[in-house]
C-alpha cells in the first residue's frame, strides 16, 4: 500500500528528472486508476459557472486525499479543471469510490453539475498495451509532485469516460453516504497576472509517440524557461494580486461543496476566519510562528501549476508575444509530427484550495478563467480527432 508513499523522492529540477528513465518506477499491478470527471464541463464553462466546475474537479481531489489521509498513505492525484485522476492501492479503492460517490450526489444536488466516476486497475492497463511510470520530485520544501509517463492514463480515462452511464435523476436522502471534504476553500477573488500587460495560458502537449515523452517534454520545459522564464517567473500568482473575497455567495459555495446543505455554524466561522484572514495578510501578523507574507509566499510555491500525467499540463502568465513565440514553435513541432497541444488565454486566474495544516501543508489547484484547461482540452481533442 506504501509504494508511493516509499519512493525516493527526487531533489531535481522537472527538466533534469525527465533526462532519465531510470527515476520511473513501475507501479504495481493491482493499484487502480480513477477518474473523476464532469459531464458537461464545456456547456457549464459557455453559461459562465468556469468557477463552479473548478471547485467541483477540486473537490473530487480532496476528497480522496481526505480518504488517503485516513489510511496515512500517499497517492498521485492530478487536476485536470473538469476533473481529477487519482493512481491508489487495492486498499483504498472501494472507500474512494464511495466517497466519490457521496461527492458526485453533493455536485448535482447543490451545483446540478454531475460527474463520471470509474476505475481500472494497472494491471489491466498494462495487459492492453499501455505503460505507465511514475516519479515522485521535490518541488520545493514541504510540496513534492507526481511525474507520470507513458500512455496508460490517456487509456484509463479513454475507457472510463466512453463507457460509463451519467444519470441526471437521483434521490437524495438523510441516509446518503456523507464525504469529508475537510480542508476545501474557495475564498480567493480571480487573480490577475503580475502586471497589466501580461495574459495567462493554460496550455496542454501530448506527444504523438509515447516512447518520446521525455525528451520531447524536457524540450518543452525548457523552451518554456527560454521564452517566459523560469517557473517562478511564469508563476500566473502574486502575492499583491491575492485578494480575500468575503461575499455570501462565495463562502456559500464553499459550505455547499463540503456538506451539501446550510450549516450556520461553519458559514459563521467562515466568515470571520476570512475577515481575520484580511488583517493577517495586510499587517503581516504572526499566527502560530508564521507570518501573514510567508504563508502567501508559501502558497504561490504550493500551487499546481505543472502537472506531467503522460501530458504536460501547465498554466503560466507572461506576455502576447511570448505567446506567439511558444506558439511558432510548438506548431513547427506539430509539423513535423512530434506532438498537438491544445491552449487556451485567459485574463485571470481561478483558484480553488486544499487546507490540510495551514502552516506547511496545503495545496492550491489553479485555472484560467473563462474556459481555462477546459478550452484547451477542446483545442487538443480536435486536432486528435482529424
Amino acid at each position: 500500500m506504501n509504494f508511493y508513499k516509499n519512493l525516493q523522492t527526487i531533489d531535481r529540477k522537472v527538466e533534469d528528472v525527465l533526462r532519465n528513465e531510470s527515476y520511473f518506477m513501475q507501479f504495481p499491478g493491482n493499484w487502480h486508476i480513477v477518474v473523476a470527471d464532469i459531464a458537461n464541463s464545456t456547456q457549464a464553462v459557455e453559461a459562465g459557472r468556469h468557477d463552479d466546475v473548478n471547485l467541483i474537479a477540486a473537490g473530487s481531489l480532496i476528497a480522496v486525499l481526505n480518504v488517503a489521509k485516513t489510511f496515512d498513505t500517499e497517492i498521485p492525484y492530478f487536476f485536470g479543471g473538469d476533473g481529477g485522476t487519482v493512481i491508489i492501492p487495492n486498499e483504498l479503492l472501494e472507500k474512494v469510490l464511495i466517497a466519490l460517490n457521496a461527492h458526485r450526489r453533493n455536485s448535482l444536488k447543490s451545483f446540478s453539475l454531475d460527474l463520471k466516476i470509474g476505475s481500472i486497475s494497472i494491471e489491466e492497463v498494462i495487459a492492453a498495451g499501455y505503460d505507465i511510470k511514475v516519479a515522485k520530485v521535490l518541488i520545493t520544501k514541504g510540496y513534492t509532485k507526481s511525474i507520470v509517463t507513458g500512455d496508460g492514463l490517456k487509456h484509463a480515462e479513454s475507457v472510463i469516460k466512453t463507457s460509463l452511464h451519467v444519470s441526471g435523476d437521483e434521490v437524495f436522502t438523510e441516509q446518503d453516504e456523507d464525504v469529508n471534504m475537510e480542508g476545501l476553500e474557495c475564498r480567493w477573488d480571480r487573480i490577475k497576472p503580475p502586471a497589466k500587460q501580461l495574459e495567462v495560458v493554460c496550455l496542454l502537449v501530448e506527444t504523438i509517440n509515447p516512447a518520446d515523452q521525455l525528451p520531447v517534454y524536457r524540450e518543452v520545459l525548457m523552451k518554456l524557461d527560454e521564452i517566459y522564464g523560469e517557473i517562478d517567473k511564469r508563476h500566473p500568482l502574486t502575492i499583491k494580486a491575492l485578494k480575500l473575497l468575503n461575499t455570501f455567495k462565495k463562502i456559500q459555495k464553499e459550505m455547499l461543496a463540503r456538506y451539501s446543505k446550510k450549516n450556520p455554524g461553519y458559514f459563521l466561522k467562515a466568515f470571520f476566519e476570512t475577515m481575520i484572514g484580511r488583517l493577517y495578510f495586510k499587517y503581516n501578523l504572526n499566527v502560530n510562528d508564521l507570518k501573514g507574507q510567508d504563508y502567501l509566499q508559501q502558497l504561490i510555491a504550493f500551487s499546481d501549476i505543472l502537472t506531467i500525467d503522460g501530458r504536460i499540463n501547465t498554466i503560466v502568465s507572461g506576455t502576447a508575444e511570448n505567446r506567439e513565440r511558444l506558439l511558432e514553435y510548438l506548431n513547427a513541432q506539430e509539423i513535423k509530427g512530434i506532438l498537438i497541444y491544445g491552449h487556451h488565454v485567459s485574463p485571470e486566474s481561478i483558484m480553488t484550495c486544499y487546507i490540510e495544516n495551514r502552516k506547511n501543508k496545503h495545496i492550491h489547484f489553479l485555472d484560467g478563467s473563462n474556459g481555462g484547461y477546459t478550452e484547451a482540452a477542446k483545442e487538443l481533442k480536435l486536432k486528435m480527432n482529424k
